[in-house]
């Protein structure tokens, strides 16, 4: 989440309208879960407010921030069978007074099972925080000097707001709220974003409504950005010819709720307002037996660090995932038909949450569909022509979009006939600028990309948080080792490169990194089940995403200890779903994943979870300006062994 030039008050407004605007009209309608991990509906999270209520826990100043499903016990999802009773609990994070707590809710039993205040633990940041924050920054005289100083002589549209915490455990800013503020003036503003005070931030103790200290380093002026509504765009070129895309049959998928059924593959999903979209309960059918593959999928975190050292800069790193869901009003955004998806999709909604508890519908914030882009699944043409043979491919796309600040993102989970489950990001929106000073010094933590517009060098790192459960729940990672032989001189080669594999036993075993001078395959198998050829059935997670360029000392990397590593690997702990810890927010080193793993657990021959670190950097250029071409990445789990053969052959020829 990266705010260079709005305030972050203008955003949660945009969000609230957003939200509102897609209920207009719209019953929120009480639907009934029929699976165990059904999203919450609309009559549960009113079922929470009341339990939350009758417990006599909350005050005047409780401000809900998340409220997402609590599942089940894995064994029990894995026993459940339709029309069995669900038990269904929620947890749910708020704030209320300058303390945070987390509570569990029974749904079902409509009772409150846990309530537990955690000092010293930094939640969501949220839209009133925004407008308190707002409100002890322009209160401060120091503040409003230092504007009139950059020549602002009406305050009536210049807004603060949160831009980034840049915790680095300073002793002032330990066990408070800590928020970096910074401001705008949206005179003159037709679209996008006022324009921004360079080098001007407001440090707030939110716990003690104080400010701590105001950093002010240049009084340059980035003057307003490239807008992008039609009018600021301009002249546009002649349109393509429509390219159609239509299923005049209908789909071929079928859906019951959030189940969902295509050429063999089952799974199920839902939206969370956290994590975004979650797949549960993969499995291949496989000569008419149900084969499991996946027992859950999804994002775990999102770390975007930026490049310039100097104040106020050097504290511009993001925790989108835990810091700004509630700001963002749930991170999954409406997608619009016909331009994000296709117009034949089938789109689903959720649920957020407002600050005093109240479901709100978001329109279409999913959507699937079947791809046909003429690609092909598999061909070969024999000696002179006598047998050619090729087949059509078809996927089948789940897709998510995601704001986040200036960024815009794409999530795309992808499960083809072959057997291979791919996942596609998509990034896009705006860099964050500064502004130039017209010197050559604008170019050593970034570059010109616009007028009085540097666009600052960055990072992206996303975590993904991947239950594999290849035919069951017991699994190891072996870990294919590629590595140069060399050959007897009396061979007219010198080398060549074998496989050496390894059993991965403890978690430090399995913390992997993508290296292209050493290749490795990361394969999860089940041990106890070996394919026709007498090797364990598996499927192979990859994925060669950049790694961290930031010195190990650095703190803001230890706070986002997930980018150590390409791959992780952790037993199944269900507890432990993001990896940067629950509380990101002003967090202290070392949480999550380096903290379970500091324990190195054993992984071999049980259920394990793997963690894939998909990270990419970022040196902006002109053409990223005003608004970025979509830029994709992505990582495949394929099968190894779990097949006799290619489940695409098949595939029937072209009618």
């Amino acid at each position: 989440m990266k705010y260079c030039s709005r305030s972050w008050r203008r955003v949660a407004t945009r969000v609230a309208l957003a939200v509102a605007g897609s209920v207009a009209g719209t019953a929120l309608q009480a639907q009934t879960p029929v699976y165990p991990l059904d999203q919450l509906s609309a009559k549960e999270h009113w079922a929470i407010y009341d339990v939350l209520q009758a417990s006599g826990k909350l005050d005047s100043t409780f401000r809900l921030l998340y409220e997402g499903l609590k599942e089940p016990a894995k064994r029990e999802v894995l026993a459940w069978q339709p029309g069995q009773p669900l038990t269904r609990e929620a947890t749910v994070h708020l704030t209320q007074g300058k303390f945070g707590y987390e509570a569990v809710v029974d749904i079902t039993g409509k009772k409150l099972v846990s309530w537990t205040q955690l000092p010293g633990k930094q939640f969501m940041t949220s839209g009133p925080e925004s407008d308190a924050a707002e409100g002890v920054a322009l209160k401060d005289p120091r503040v409003k000097a230092a504007l009139r100083q950059r020549g602002v002589t009406d305050f009536t549209h210049v807004s603060c707001g949160p831009a980034n915490n840049g915790y680095f455990d300073l002793p002032e800013e330990r066990n408070v709220r800590v928020l970096h503020v910074t401001c705008d003036d949206e005179r003159g503003r037709i679209s996008g974003y006022g324009e921004s005070f360079s080098g001007f931030v407001v440090v707030v103790d939110l716990t003690n409504e104080k400010v701590l200290r105001i950093v002010d380093v240049a009084n340059a002026r980035s003057g307003l950005p490239d807008g992008h509504s039609p009018e600021e765009i301009g002249p546009t070129r002649a349109p393509v010819n429509a390219v159609e895309m239509v299923q005049p049959k209908g789909a071929t998928y079928t859906l019951n709720g959030h189940e969902v059924a295509w050429q063999n593959w089952k799974f199920h999903f839902r939206m969370d307002m956290r994590r975004g979209l979650v797949l549960s309960r993969v499995r291949y059918v496989d000569g008419g037996k149900e084969r499991s593959v996946m027992y859950q999928g999804s994002l775990s975190e999102l770390f975007v660090p930026y490049m310039d050292p100097s104040d106020p800069w050097n504290y511009q790193g993001y925790f989108d995932l835990g810091t700004y869901p509630f700001a963002f009003g749930g991170i999954a955004s409406s997608l619009e038909p016909g331009v994000e998806c296709p117009l034949y999709a089938t789109y689903f909604h959720s649920y957020v949450v407002t600050a005093k508890g109240a479901p709100r519908e978001r329109q279409r914030t999913a959507c699937l569909f079947e791809r046909n882009t003429g690609d092909v699944a598999w061909r070969h043409t024999r000696a002179a022509g006598s047998v050619n043979e090729a087949r059509p491919r078809t996927d089948l796309v789940l897709r998510m979009y995601m704001n986040a600040g200036n960024y815009d993102y794409l999530f795309d989970w992808v499960l083809s006939q072959d057997g291979a489950i791919t996942v596609n990001l998509g990034a896009t929106g705006m860099d964050q600028v500064k502004a130039a000073t017209g010197t050559p010094k604008d170019n050593d933590y970034g570059r010109v990309i616009a007028n009085k517009l540097v666009g600052v060098n960055h990072s992206h790192f996303f975590s993904f948080r991947l239950d594999m459960d290849v035919d069951g729940t017991q699994n190891s990672l072996l870990v294919d080792k590629l590595q140069t032989t060399t050959l007897p001189k009396e061979n007219p080669r010198r080398s060549i490169w074998t496989v050496n594999t390894l059993t991965a036993q403890t978690e430090k075993d399995g913390m992997r990194m993508s290296a292209m001078n050493a290749p490795e395959v990361w394969r999860i198998v089940n041990p106890a089940v070996n394919n026709a050829f007498g090797w364990p059935v598996g499927y192979e997670i990859e994925g060669h995403g950049a790694m961290s360029l930031m010195s190990p000392d650095d703190y803001m990397r230890q706070r986002a200890g997930f980018v150590d590593h390409t791959l992780w690997t952790t037993p199944y702990a269900p507890a432990e779903l993001y990896a940067s810890g629950d509380y990101p927010t002003n967090s202290v080193a070392g949480d999550g994943l380096t903290k379970w793993t500091s324990a190195n657990r054993a992984i071999a021959n049980t259920d394990v979870v793997t963690w894939l670190t998909l990270g990419f950097h970022h040196v902006p250029r002109p053409e990223d300006w005003p608004v970025m071409p979509v830029a994709w990445h992505s990582f495949a789990i394929k099968p190894v062994g779990f097949f006799g053969r290619s489940p695409a052959m098949d595939i029937p020829r072209q009618r």
